[in-house]
C-alpha cells in the first residue's frame, strides 16, 4: 500500500506531519485546504479510519499507526477551544 505524509499548520502556525498507510487520505485533505477546527476532525477521523480499514481488509488487521496518529491529532484538537480556527493543509 503506498504511504501518504501530509503536512498541515496549526492555528498556532505550528507545522505538522501527519502520517497514512493509505492515498484514501487525499480524498479527505488536500494542499490549500483551510478547514476548520471541527471540519478538519471529521475528515481526519474519516479517512484514516478508512485507511486502516484498507489495511485490514488486505492484510487482516488494522493499522495501529493510522490508529495511534488518529489519537495524536485528537489530542491535539482537544486542546484547542475556539474550534473556528483553521487547520491549513500545505
Amino acid at each position: 500500500m503506498p504511504e501518504v505524509n501530509v503536512t498541515i499548520e496549526w492555528p498556532d502556525k505550528q507545522k505538522d506531519s501527519i502520517y497514512s498507510p493509505s492515498t484514501v487520505l487525499l480524498q479527505y485533505i488536500k494542499s490549500g485546504d483551510s478547514l476548520s477546527i471541527q471540519d478538519f476532525d471529521e475528515r481526519i477521523s474519516q479517512a484514516l479510519q478508512l485507511a486502516s480499514q484498507r489495511v485490514y481488509e488486505r492484510y487482516g488487521f488494522e493499522c495501529t499507526s493510522a490508529m495511534g496518529e488518529l489519537a495524536r491529532l485528537k489530542a491535539r484538537i482537544a486542546t484547542i477551544n475556539d474550534k473556528n480556527q483553521l487547520i491549513k493543509v500545505l
